[in-house]
């Protein structure tokens, strides 16, 4: 046979198929990392009636905190009395909540107070801004003192004088917590005069969100040593862990909180002179508070080892 026949004799086709490329898969965005159904191979988040428990039991087992906080609040109370403050004492009820709960008492309270009516001037201006900053940074110190007690109560079983000391280095985050949910505080207020039921979901949302993203703040400056910014950036990633159920847990905490600030409770109208039911009730609430500021640390100490440290810068191109 030819040379030429050979070439144009055709060659049976080869068996073998290449594999087909798997299609990439679909990147998730930041709805997907909120919603994603919690799976075996999800990250090991205690369940939300389990978180609540270990906080109240937290609370309970020390004492101290529960006695604390009729003290703290007669103390708050007599101080605003003498600042001209009228009522109605159940706003008192989020003196140990987490922010933005306690920072809107805290605009409300100075506004009520240090914004007099017909006033003008720098003055008129600055003091609310002034007791603003003053009632953020009390009760950001609040936050922070029963963070690092329930880490260490979590952590070693017991409270020393260390969780004093660590409270120092945890207010700082905890004021930034409050700063940044007074802004959140203030978008939503804006978003409010859309009007209708819309402006009043979207400022609901935008609440729950200021709960969701950075409440494990305190708790990971309590544990870690971290710098500010770091903090606040591992208390988004952990808050966005696929399956984890925070976004519920942030709903079932903010809603109530805001509705027993509006609620007929006892001490819910004005007055200088708190009944016993009402000093009954905001105790009970501000326990049912440090209780959800140990709940959060708890969630956080369970899968602390488990959110991924934020990605290292990239270096700029060189031209």
């Amino acid at each position: 046979m030819s040379s030429r026949r050979k070439k144009q004799q055709r060659r049976p086709a080869p068996s073998y198929r290449a594999p087909a490329t798997p299609a990439p898969a679909p990147r998730k965005g930041f709805l997907d990392s909120i919603f994603a159904p919690r799976g075996p191979s999800s990250v090991p988040m205690p369940k939300i009636r389990t978180s609540i428990t270990r906080g109240v039991a937290t609370v309970l087992a020390t004492p101290a905190l529960v006695a604390a906080v009729p003290v703290v609040l007669m103390i708050e109370w007599l101080l605003l009395l003498a600042f001209g403050f009228q009522g109605p004492f159940t706003i008192l009820g989020a003196t140990f909540a987490i922010p933005p709960i306690s920072t809107s008492t805290d605009v409300s309270l100075a506004s009520n107070i240090f914004s007099p009516v017909g006033a003008t001037g720098p003055g008129a201006a600055l003091a609310p801004l002034a007791a603003i900053t003053a009632f953020l940074v009390v009760h950001a110190a609040f936050q922070a003192l029963v963070t690092t007690v329930a880490v260490e109560r979590m952590r070693t079983g017991a409270v020393s004088a260390w969780s004093v000391r660590r409270a120092m280095h945890v207010w700082p985050v905890a004021v930034a917590v409050a700063v940044v949910n007074l802004g959140v505080l203030i978008v939503a207020n804006f978003v409010q005069l859309l009007g209708g039921g819309i402006g009043f979901v979207l400022a609901v949302a935008l609440l729950v969100a200021g709960v969701y993203l950075f409440a494990f703040a305190p708790a990971i400056s309590a544990d870690e040593e971290l710098s500010l910014p770091v903090t606040m950036s591992k208390a988004v990633r952990a808050a966005r862990l696929p399956g984890s159920n925070n976004l519920t847990l942030a709903v079932l905490y903010a809603v109530p909180s805001f509705a027993l600030l509006l609620a007929p409770l006892p001490g819910s109208l004005i007055g200088v002179n708190p009944s016993a039911g009402a000093w009954a009730a905001s105790i009970l609430v501000n326990v049912l508070q440090m209780a959800a500021v140990a709940m959060f640390a708890f969630r956080y100490l369970a899968i602390g080892a488990s959110v991924a440290d934020a990605a290292p810068p990239r270096a700029g191109r060189r031209g």
